[in-house]
């Protein structure tokens, strides 16, 4: 089934940028997902090891909304989708679905680089 949801919908940041937003403020997004992301993901792999849902339900959740934000929602519903199979003690179908978490990334920081080349 492919994904339907676009990877990014550029109206949250354009937004941002309309209200007065410092135009650095996407380069700084961008950075933040570079640096946070990845660790986020780490975190997520080694409580799924451990089947800690005290530790893996938050970074799904802080995953989920901050890629929400930033308007990349086919990885935001991915943490969505992590989150509720956290909640429902679906140890399996996390770690499955964690595994596309580390393509979804790439093509969530493909195309928000793509969508605003000057940050």
């Amino acid at each position: 089934m492919p994904d339907l949801l676009p990877i990014l919908d550029p109206r949250p940041l354009h937004a941002l940028l309309e209200m007065g937003a410092e135009p650095g403020l996407v380069t700084e997004l961008i950075g933040l997902l570079e640096a946070d992301v990845p660790q986020r993901m780490a975190a997520l792999r080694q409580a799924l090891e451990r089947e800690d849902g005290d530790a893996a339900i938050p970074e799904a959740h802080q995953l989920k909304g901050a890629l929400g934000t930033m308007g990349l929602q086919r990885f935001a519903d991915l943490g969505h989708r992590m989150e509720e199979h956290l909640r429902a003690g679906e140890w399996e179908a996390a770690r499955h679905l964690l595994e596309a978490f580390p393509a979804a990334y790439g093509e969530a920081l493909a195309a928000i680089r793509a969508a605003f080349p000057e940050a």
